[in-house]
């Protein structure tokens, strides 16, 4: 009996029965191997996985995680630049050059080792079925954005995959031993994966490590989960929407100028005086509806005032204007057009997601060439990075639905293919490919290596490909002196 079987049930339902397929493949594959017994030295200690699963077992870190979620989504509903800057990096890795139906092609190898055409139908049904092109682009989108998606494998009775379900992130959680290796048991605790309420920790549903495709972006080497791409704009964020909510206030409240009425109380008590401001003060909240009723203006917007004012004689005759003043008080300060420290915290936020400026259209400074190029080849590698995660999501789908098929993935080679996210890249590769021609026909006619050597390590083909390009290639005969055959 096998070493693994124990962990998966008795083959009697559809799932039990491609659990057990998968298990059988995996325990006789030499590519999988179960963990060794610890050695002396390392049985008094323990990697920081174990460490991360008994914290998650007290929902320490799963709350942390779970507040990271809701902050990312935050940051995608309530920030501009956060949400475009997801966008840009989702769209650039997965495009459609042209404006074409699919975002990535599927390279099938056509030398000794062809893929048979069953096998690429099987392949290509899949794809089609799954809807695997629609969602490359949400399935990237959401790994950037959580760090972590969880890809439900849904499979009928065929067997076969059937669809691609994405799982909140918030109700998922990943269990590991002290190795690292997931889980294998089939009850609660013991399983892989297991979706659990984020609000009481209740248990809902439990997973085998194949039946979840876990996508992680940015993983740290002490951590199970994903790191966000904008994991660490967080900080900045919250300082800007204080700092933006402050200065909304001070437009609203300070926006228009006051006006300052000095009223003369001379010669009244302090109840007089007092009674004399509140009711010249109701007199400018009231206003006449009819001729016998007034009403309260509960909204006072700035009005140009007419105030009486009279002339008082002094002891010595003289004529002196009141005490009653009105004065305009601006209310204005600094806060209405100082905005360098809200600048100062954008430029912390939009650094923290990797993007260059141009793309979000902030860059004020394009004199500097050689600085935007060294970002946009920067920001290249970051893309070619999601379509790498990308690509290993699709092969592990692909080789499972091979093995459900009972064909050894091993045996097939399917290559994802992205378009390239530079113009820029595809020039220089274009100039490298001009100059590696140049050199390979300088090393053949000098014989310094034969056409095989040059092909399979210049231009970096497969043995395959380099045997068949050897058979279809031929050589071009140029004629010698002039020669013209029809003379």
């Amino acid at each position: 009996m096998s070493t693994y079987n124990p962990w998966m049930p008795q083959p009697r339902n559809p799932i039990s029965r491609m659990a057990y397929k998968v298990a059988r493949w995996l325990d006789g594959s030499p590519a999988y191997q179960p963990p060794k017994e610890p050695s002396e030295t390392s049985v008094t200690g323990v990697g920081p996985e174990a460490f991360e699963t008994v914290w998650d077992a007290n929902t320490e870190l799963s709350r942390d995680r779970i507040q990271i979620y809701r902050e990312m989504r935050d940051i995608d509903t309530m920030m501009p630049e956060g949400a475009r800057a997801l966008d840009i990096l989702a769209d650039n890795a997965v495009n459609a050059p042209g404006g074409r139906f699919r975002s990535f092609t599927l390279r099938f190898d056509d030398g000794p080792t062809r893929v048979p055409k069953a096998i690429q139908a099987i392949i290509n049904n899949l794809v089609e079925r799954t809807l695997l092109q629609e969602k490359a682009y949400p399935f990237a989108r959401a790994m950037l954005k959580y760090g972590d998606c969880f890809v439900q494998v849904v499979t009928g009775d065929g067997p076969r995959i059937e669809r691609l379900w994405d799982m909140p992130p918030e109700t998922m959680f990943r269990n590991e031993d002290a190795q690292g290796l997931l889980l294998r048991g089939s009850k609660e605790g013991e399983w892989a994966f297991e979706q659990r309420d984020p609000s009481t920790n209740k248990f809902i549903a439990g997973f085998y490590p194949w039946q979840i495709q876990h996508l992680r972006w940015n993983r740290s080497g002490e951590s199970k989960y994903g790191r966000p791409a904008l994991l660490s704009a967080r900080y900045p964020f919250k300082k800007l929407g204080a700092m933006e909510e402050a200065l909304v206030i001070n437009w609203l409240t300070r926006a228009f100028a006051r006006l300052l009425f000095q009223l003369d109380v001379t010669g009244k008590s302090p109840v007089e005086a007092r009674r004399y401001i509140e009711a010249f003060t109701k007199s400018f909240q009231k206003r006449a509806i009819s001729t016998d009723t007034k009403g309260i203006e509960r909204l006072t917007v700035a009005k140009d005032l007419i105030v009486a004012t009279s002339y008082i004689q002094t002891g010595d005759g003289a004529w002196q204007p009141a005490l009653n003043k009105v004065d305009v008080v601006d209310t204005s300060n600094t806060g209405f057009w100082n905005i360098a420290p809200l600048e100062y915290w954008r430029d912390k936020f939009v650094m923290s997601t990797g993007v260059p400026r141009a793309h979000l259209s902030l860059e004020k400074d394009l004199n500097g060439k050689a600085t935007l190029q060294w970002e946009d080849a920067r920001f290249a590698r970051q893309v070619r990075r999601v379509q790498m995660v990308m690509s290993e999501f699709i092969q592990h789908v692909i080789s499972l639905e091979l093995i459900l098929q009972d064909v050894d993935p091993r045996k097939v080679t399917c290559t994802v293919e992205w378009p390239s996210p530079s113009t820029t890249d595809e020039t220089d590769d274009a100039l490298n490919k001009l100059n590696l021609a140049k050199a390979a026909d300088l090393l053949r006619k000098n014989g310094i290596f034969n056409n095989d050597w040059i092909r399979q390590t210049l231009f970096k083909v497969s043995p395959s490909v380099s045997a068949q390009q050897e058979v279809l290639a031929k050589p071009v005969e140029v004629p010698r002196g002039g020669d013209n055959d029809d003379e």
